[in-house]
């Protein structure tokens, strides 16, 4: 079907598939510089340890985890600890946003699509999976245009150590600076989600979706503070929403056939899933690569949750209909 895991970075030179495009941006030899709090020096430090995609050199996961001394535990403590990092107050905002986007994502997208024009899309489900294609293909043009940079810089990336807007957990996730990582997202979400939301229902689906984008982004700041990881780090893309995708679909159509580059992976897309949810609760934990492995376990996790609250929902709705027809 397609790539999904570092296992198939000698095709990719750097996978992309449900990737974030983590950017690396930690500085730290300028530790006992004077602080600097502004936007500008987070773009500088973006800028200058941004990993381009034909310079990505392969390491074995024990030489990431063990050569990088930025990845030691008691390096990313210092780094925190001078800069203040490990704070709860950092996580009140986003919290309070993450709460009031679901509850009125969940609200008000029923009626939206039943008394707005949005209701053409409840007749034509593919063409509300293709809208959301094409928003992320507009933001991914949008990096190409010098003049609204300033603005996909603002809200297309999640700065964990300087959050600019609210609003940027949910503009990071329609967000992609390469063509790679944008094209291989997109195919996900039009495999997994072609299904999806023509079972679901395009109103489910759209809550599902920008819930999970939302969350999933929530827990990319949330995640690596409570491990002690380095804030300094960048990302963006829409791999958390896309394993919430992955996750309901699997728990749904736990036996359907899936596959890497149209190999049969034994055990459906049940295991498939339980595989790149191990591989990326170990990632977050130990922290190899260049990946926002807690976007992708938020999303993996949100995608269970929703699938398994559909489902029971489903058969009770089912039991009301034969109680009925009994009678």
């Amino acid at each position: 079907m397609f790539p999904f895991t570092k296992l198939t970075s000698n095709i990719c030179l750097k996978n992309h598939f449900f990737s974030n495009g983590n950017l690396l941006s930690l500085s730290l030899k300028n530790m006992r510089q004077q602080k600097i709090s502004s936007f500008r020096s987070n773009i500088q430090l973006l800028q200058s340890n941004f990993i381009p995609i034909r310079g990505y050199i392969r390491e074995t996961v024990y030489q990431q985890t063990r050569n990088s001394p930025l990845r030691r535990s008691s390096t990313w403590k210092q780094y925190n600890s001078f800069y203040n990092r490990s704070n709860w107050d950092k996580l009140k905002k986003p919290l309070l946003f993450t709460i009031a986007f679901c509850v009125g994502t969940t609200l008000v997208t029923p009626y939206l699509f039943t008394y707005t024009p949005l209701s053409y899309f409840k007749r034509n489900p593919q063409s509300l999976l293709w809208s959301l294609i094409g928003i992320n293909g507009a933001v991914f043009l949008m990096w190409r245009i010098p003049r609204l940079q300033w603005f996909t810089m603002k809200y297309g990336i999640l700065f964990k150590d300087n959050l600019q807007s609210p609003w940027t957990l949910l503009g990071s996730a329609f967000s992609h600076q390469s063509f790679a990582h944008f094209f291989i997202n997109m195919l996900a979400l039009q495999s997994f989600g072609s299904t999806l939301v023509a079972f679901l229902g395009v109103s489910n689906f759209t809550i599902m979706y920008l819930n999970s984008a939302v969350i999933s982004s929530f827990a990319s700041l949330a995640i690596p503070m409570f491990l002690g990881s380095s804030l300094s780090v960048a990302s963006l893309g829409a791999s958390g929403a896309i394993f919430s995708v992955f996750g309901v679909f699997s728990f749904l159509f736990p036996a359907s056939p899936v596959g890497l580059f149209f190999i049969p992976i034994p055990g459906g897309a049940w295991m498939l899933f339980l595989g790149t949810t191990l591989w990326n609760a170990a990632g977050t934990v130990l922290r190899w690569g260049t990946f926002d492995y807690a976007a992708h376990l938020g999303g993996s996790i949100v995608g269970i949750a929703y699938g398994y609250w559909y489902n029971r929902k489903r058969k009770q709705q089912i039991r009301r209909r034969r109680h009925t027809l009994d009678f």
